[in-house]
């Protein structure tokens, strides 16, 4: 499969991965064939990338749709727990707690899964509910290198996931504002996590882990952050890796009022962050990890040819192995694959989107 800008869609194009709706249903599933009306619909959704099937990029499998559903689930579950808390303070969880559970099985069955099917695809509807379920499965993908153990995967699960409830309370119009938040507007954005906070601390069977990401997740290791200012350990370990998480794909999705940072700008952000915003061993373990080209993406090297990640070399997320498809003259030629790692001479200049 292949990612495009839904600029480059057209009629035909065969969907390589499934598109999730505002409740966690599926919108679009992987292998439909897309028409003139469903990319319209999906650019009024606020839809700017998709995947879809390319022959030359067919042994780049779709996400499993046994994880996709489990995803799914966990955000429906999210639509209805922040659905009811317009209204009330009630909290009910259990679905959730469910969800969290399925999602943890599979990172744990499938440890060595690659980060771009970490990932779910945005719109400007569905944008808070992704964002906490993506964050909650990179947060998650930390806990599995780190070993954590079920019960402590659970935490840092169900943390990550609800870390942004807070905004229930927040009023909408600043929520959604296109433009930059004024001081003010800032200051009320900000009492996010002590809102949520609040709505969690005296609920059952909630673990005091989960309640620290809630309040902490926007603290920094240098003490810069909000609401308490609190600095280096003194950060719960689980609130900083939902920081790292939330904090990366935030910077990569587009929005209403800004576009989303390149993959590698994203990542030289979080690197640049180690030991002011973020904790300099898990910064590692991102490095070390997570993929700065998705699979799939084009990229224009050094040499000016241009080709497709197909492969990531763990430990070196800047140099995939991709496969050039066009030389630097724009000509197709016959497909070859090039591994960065061995060609120290060649790098990749840009992403093509």
């Amino acid at each position: 499969m292949r990612l495009i800008s839904m600029n480059k869609a057209k009629n035909g194009d065969i969907l390589g991965q499934s598109i999730l709706g505002v409740d966690g249903c599926i919108l679009l599933r992987e292998g439909v064939a897309l028409t003139d009306n469903y990319i319209k619909k999906l650019k009024q959704l606020g839809v700017l990338y998709i995947y879809i099937k390319d022959n030359n990029l067919d042994d780049i499998e779709p996400e499993d749709p046994k994880f996709v559903e489990v995803k799914s689930q966990a955000v429906k579950s999210l639509s209805n727990v922040m659905a009811k808390l317009q209204y009330s303070n009630t909290l009910e969880i259990k679905n959730t707690i469910a969800a969290i559970k399925e999602i943890i099985e599979y990172l744990i069955e499938n440890k060595g899964i690659n980060s771009t099917y970490l990932l779910e695809l945005k719109t400007f509807d569905n944008y808070t509910y992704v964002h906490s379920l993506n964050t909650s499965v990179l947060a998650l993908f930390y806990g599995v290198q780190l070993s954590f153990s079920k019960p402590m995967l659970m935490d840092l699960g169900l943390g990550a996931l609800l870390h942004d409830i807070g905004k229930t309370k927040i009023p909408v119009d600043i929520l959604n504002k296109k433009g930059r938040l004024t001081d003010e507007e800032f200051a009320i954005m900000k009492k996010h996590s002590e809102y949520g906070y609040e709505l969690i601390k005296d609920m059952a069977g909630v673990n005091q882990r989960v309640k620290d990401i809630i309040l902490e997740h926007h603290e920094r290791i240098d003490g810069g952050g909000y609401p308490r200012g609190l600095k280096g350990e003194k950060i719960s370990k689980y609130a900083r890796i939902v920081c790292i998480s939330d904090v990366y794909d935030a910077i990569i999705s587009d929005r209403v009022y800004r576009k989303g940072f390149p993959a590698n700008e994203a990542y030289e952000f979080i690197l640049g962050g180690s030991g002011t915003y973020f904790d300099f061993e898990l910064v590692n373990i991102f490095k070390n990890n997570f993929s700065i080209y998705p699979l799939g993406s084009c990229v224009k090297l050094s040499n000016n040819f241009e080709g497709f990640v197909v492969k990531h070399n763990k430990g070196f997320p800047d140099k995939p192995v991709v496969r050039i498809i066009y030389d630097d003259k724009g000509n197709v030629i016959t497909p070859v694959e090039v591994n960065l790692v061995e060609k120290l001479d060649i790098r990749i200049e840009t992403i093509i989107i």
